[in-house]
């Protein structure tokens, strides 16, 4: 916890290592998570897409998805979510243009449960 999980339209040509660190040491920065390992972050790529009704309506979209255990304050998942949005921006918009960002926060179940073996 917390889970990151970036998907991207086909069009989105970016180094993906580098994606995944800086949201890792964004949200790590954020002071809101104990230990940097505890940080799982994937890309996921979208083999077909398509947003509206073709080309005239967007090209690319890079969509977050943010998972944190539950007890934090509104502020404090908005903080969260903007830094995320903001590593999208910062590593994708110099490459690509006319891209539709977005960045979902989820809370996992009380019931969620990790191990370290």
């Amino acid at each position: 916890m917390p889970h990151i999980t970036v998907e991207l339209s086909q069009g989105v040509k970016i180094d993906e290592t580098e994606l995944l660190s800086k949201l890792n040491h964004a949200l790590f920065a954020t002071g809101q998570f104990k230990e940097s390992r505890d940080i799982k972050g994937r890309i996921h790529r979208s083999d077909a897409s398509l947003i509206g009704l073709g080309a005239e309506d967007g090209g690319h979209f890079v969509i977050a998805h943010l998972a944190i255990m539950q007890g934090r304050t509104d502020e404090i998942k908005s903080d969260l979510v903007s830094v995320v949005m903001s590593v999208l921006q910062q590593v994708v918009s110099p490459k690509l243009t006319g891209v539709q960002y977005a960045v979902n926060l989820t809370e996992l179940s009380h019931f969620y449960q990790k191990a370290l073996v």
